[in-house]
């Protein structure tokens, strides 16, 4: 039985970085305008014939939102109705789609297109992998598996910086337009994920699966179908709107969901992500703005290895609330160093400042405003509303996110660029007070009773 699952867990292992792939393409599609607005904009861009404008930058680095939001209204009704691994598996469909119509892009029209195409990808992933992972990961490693959506992202988003250096636009567009295809060819052979088994009467199935990601005896899964049982005795109603706000526990999860989404985009993180090579070009960093990105994205990924260990030791809670406040004072350090620089020349080692304010704040946002907002809005909602409660959150941050990234040289332009991480900075401190009275904490809850 001991061998048994650890077997099983290590099916777990591989079947939570098999569906997170599909974050690391999230993660490129983030990163991509940043190393590539240099190319866009001198005198002979890669695609068309006339340099871009900032303006036309600011599409590219937004327009995928709007994809988001148009992928929200049909991906958590498909994880409900065709299972969470088919639907995943459609996930990569527009990814393989976007890669392949900018290597073939002859004009900024081309491209428009191909990012809002990615969008719609980028919105199936987040959507579905806290949800497929929630429901094939045993309670002590939850938490740990939930984390891994937000650090391949970040994966993707060094990936994209660093090959997008190298390699200019063909050969990171090449490289991107893989791992969907190597995530559809190995993903595909995985089982369904019980729950969904069990929401959709499929019993013998919902064993065998179970038996497949948990291993035990029959005894334990017959324990774990009778959890399931206790916490989807709806499962047979079909989710609607109304659904989300039928009783005062689902309406307080949908608070707290929208109150997480609409701390994401305070953060500034997607404006961040999506301009780090301008921002630092602007800051005159001690590093070249390419080499200061670079190091900028690598600082992610051990600190998301760091929180994948701590979630579950720790709590939701406690990292998410210690990331905003984190947050909060890199942007306030930034938005005071170039407060400074515009009347002061800077000598060398304040010109770390940028790198050490941004790097704190990709890290803050590795450790907990990324992965953990995910990871409480997996378990706050009832599994049979789940999907489509996350789906409409996930409508909520592109319309937010398309809004902070589309508005950004506005922003830079009314209230000076340290007005706008000073802005930033402001919103992270409201919400890391708000955090601290209202969010429950869900380490150990399957689904929480809120």
């Amino acid at each position: 039985a001991a061998a048994c699952r650890r077997t099983a867990k290590i099916r777990q292992y591989l079947a939570a970085i098999l569906v997170s792939l599909l974050g690391f393409c999230l993660g490129t599609t983030l990163g991509w305008v940043s190393p590539m607005q240099p190319l866009l904009t001198s005198p002979h861009p890669p695609v068309g014939t006339q340099p871009m404008t900032e303006g036309t930058i600011a599409w590219l680095g937004s327009v995928n939102f709007i994809g988001s939001i148009i992928g929200t209204f049909f991906w958590g009704i498909a994880a409900d109705r065709l299972g969470r691994k088919t639907t995943a598996c459609l996930v990569a469909i527009p990814y393989i789609t976007s890669w392949t119509l900018i290597l073939i892009a002859q004009n900024t029209v081309w491209l428009i297109i191909a990012r809002v195409v990615a969008g719609i990808g980028n919105s199936g992933a987040t959507v579905n992998v806290p949800i497929f992972i929630s429901e094939i990961a045993q309670d002590d490693l939850r938490g740990f598996f939930g984390a891994f959506l937000v650090m391949f992202i970040n994966i993707g988003v060094l990936f994209s910086y660093l090959i997008g250096t190298y390699l200019k636009y063909n050969g990171l567009a090449i490289c991107c337009l893989s791992v969907p295809i190597v995530f559809l060819l190995t993903f595909m052979w995985l089982p369904e994920t019980p729950m969904f088994y069990w929401k959709s009467e499929q019993t013998i199935k919902a064993e065998q699966s179970l038996l497949w990601y948990r291993g035990g005896d029959e005894a334990e899964t017959e324990r774990v179908l009778s959890k399931y049982k206790t916490i989807s005795q709806n499962r047979n109603k079909r989710p609607s709107l109304k659904s989300l706000v039928a009783t005062r526990g689902t309406t307080r999860a949908l608070i707290i969901g929208i109150t997480l989404m609409i701390a994401v985009q305070g953060s500034g993180i997607f404006p961040i992500l999506n301009f780090a090579v301008s921002i630092f070009d602007m800051c005159g960093t001690s590093l070249t703005a390419y080499q200061s990105a670079i190091v900028m994205g690598s600082m992610q990924l051990p600190f998301t290895c760091f929180c994948s260990l701590l979630v579950d030791r720790l709590g939701r809670k406690i990292l998410l609330v210690g990331a905003l406040i984190t947050m909060t004072v890199a942007l306030l350090a930034l938005g005071s160093y170039l407060f400074y620089l515009a009347d002061h020349a800077m000598n060398s080692v304040l010109r770390w400042i940028p790198i050490v304010s941004l790097s704190l704040h990709v890290i803050a946002f590795a450790v907990g405003v990324g992965p953990v907002p995910f990871i409480i809005m997996a378990e706050i909602f009832p599994p049979e509303i789940r999907g489509l409660a996350m789906s409409q959150l996930q409508l909520l941050t592109g319309v937010l996110a398309f809004t902070a990234v589309r508005l950004f040289p506005f922003m830079k332009a009314v209230l000076t660029p340290q007005g706008c991480f000073w802005f930033y900075s402001l919103c992270c401190l409201i919400f890391s007070i708000f955090f601290s009275f209202y969010l429950p904490e869900t380490k150990g809850s399957l689904n929480l009773k809120m």
